[in-house]
């Protein structure tokens, strides 16, 4: 193997492994974006569908429910917190004699 292509292999192995992601991705992206304004100046216009066009033969769809929505809670932050006495004050934890 000469000195000209184990050097020709060891720089396309690195470019190969040193592939910048940004550059994949942009370069890709463009070729897509090219893509589909090709198509788009090249397909022709879609035709009108029988469902864009509003028929009064057929009446909107509403869907209702019987169900009611649980009521909305209001949390209002604007009062300040109530203040607990001594007797509401509930000890989490307490030694035990002997421990």
């Amino acid at each position: 193997m000469s000195r000209r292509s184990a050097m020709l292999m060891r720089a396309s192995r690195s470019t190969d492994t040193a592939l910048p992601l940004r550059g994949y991705f942009l370069s890709v992206g463009g070729a897509l974006l090219c893509l589909l304004w090709a198509t788009g100046w090249m397909l022709p216009a879609q035709l009108p569908s029988r469902f864009t066009e509003p028929d009064p033969a057929r009446p909107p769809i509403r869907i209702h429910s019987d169900v009611k929505r649980p009521e909305r809670v209001v949390i209002d932050t604007n009062q300040s917190l109530p203040t607990l006495s001594d007797k509401e004050i509930v000890v989490a934890h307490t030694p035990v004699a002997g421990d």
